[in-house]
């Protein structure tokens, strides 16, 4: 079984990996299987909302990045606890049960019997211990997911604590499920698989630019409206892949479309001392860009 494994903590590096083994690997009729770690991060599935999803303000704050993915699927919380699998293989013969079967499997060895629910999540006791997405091409399909060994379930519930309240969205939230740990030792369990290519940063085979850019994590949000107070002043604004189009601001009689288009971090910005660095961070997070 072709096996990968990551020495990196680095987000983008393991999205540019992922997009390798999607499009470019080796790939016989042995599906292709990559297993790493991620520093603390909140990945967002692809058509979703971060401002809805995640508390950016309190992320910031820790110096907890935002991540998206190219696949579907709901946000989720990464750390070093988390051990995150991939698996490629040919798209004829695939479904969705497959990796989760071989990763259950090995999951008795250790004496934990997981379930796979129609979700196409594992559970353990009751409650989630691994979410999944996907994504296809012509001719192969990669199965990506979490498997909480010994994450932070404290850090993961605080970040995916959303203060906002959205009047109207075109993305995909998230369904939500009580987490547990399967208290395993992270690097006791990528050893179980036996040996594996190491893949470092630095690799000329994985670009992780476009994974980083302001355009990619934040500008690729679908749609949306919101409406918020703060202090005296009542905002009401429409925004488009991370950009304010529209704009409803009495005290500073702006009522329509924007002549250009803003960032949130660019609004914060004109709006000086009209509302508090803490009640911006609180409502829209610090979504500052490259």
């Amino acid at each position: 079984m072709p096996l990968y494994v990551s020495d990196s903590r680095d987000p983008f590096f393991h999205l540019a990996v992922e997009e390798w083994l999607l499009r470019e690997a080796p790939l016989g009729d042995e599906p292709l299987w990559f297993l790493y770690r991620n520093d603390p991060c909140v990945v967002v599935g692809r058509f979703q909302n971060p401002w809805k999803e995640a508390d950016l303000g309190w992320m910031a704050s820790e110096g907890i990045p935002l991540v998206r993915r190219p696949s579907g699927g709901g946000t989720v919380w990464h750390d070093p606890g988390n051990v995150n699998f991939c698996c490629v293989r040919p798209l004829k013969g695939f479904n969705k049960a497959l990796a989760l079967e071989e990763v259950q499997s090995r999951l008795e060895g250790f004496g934990r019997e997981v379930m796979i629910n129609e979700r196409f999540d594992l559970r353990f006791q009751g409650s989630k211990v691994s979410g999944s997405a996907y994504k296809q091409t012509k001719d192969r399909a990669l199965h990506h997911g979490t498997l909480l060994l010994a994450g932070d379930l404290a850090r993961l519930e605080r970040s995916l604590r959303s203060p906002a309240i959205l009047t109207s969205t075109k993305s995909i939230a998230s369904v939500r499920s009580p987490t547990v740990n399967l208290e395993l030792d992270p690097a006791e369990w990528i050893a179980s698989w036996g040996a594996g290519e190491a893949l470092a940063l630095g690799d000329a085979r994985f670009d992780t630019t476009a994974w980083s850019r302001w355009d990619w994590v934040y500008g690729e949000t679908p749609h949306f409206e919101w409406s918020f107070s703060v202090g005296d002043d009542h905002i009401r604004l429409t925004a488009h892949k991370g950009m304010i189009k529209w704009l409803s601001w009495e005290s500073r009689k702006q009522e329509g479309p924007l002549e250009a288009p803003l960032r949130f971090e660019t609004f914060q910005k004109i709006a000086g001392v009209t509302l508090e660095r803490e009640a911006w961070e609180g409502v829209l997070g610090r979504a500052t860009g490259p």
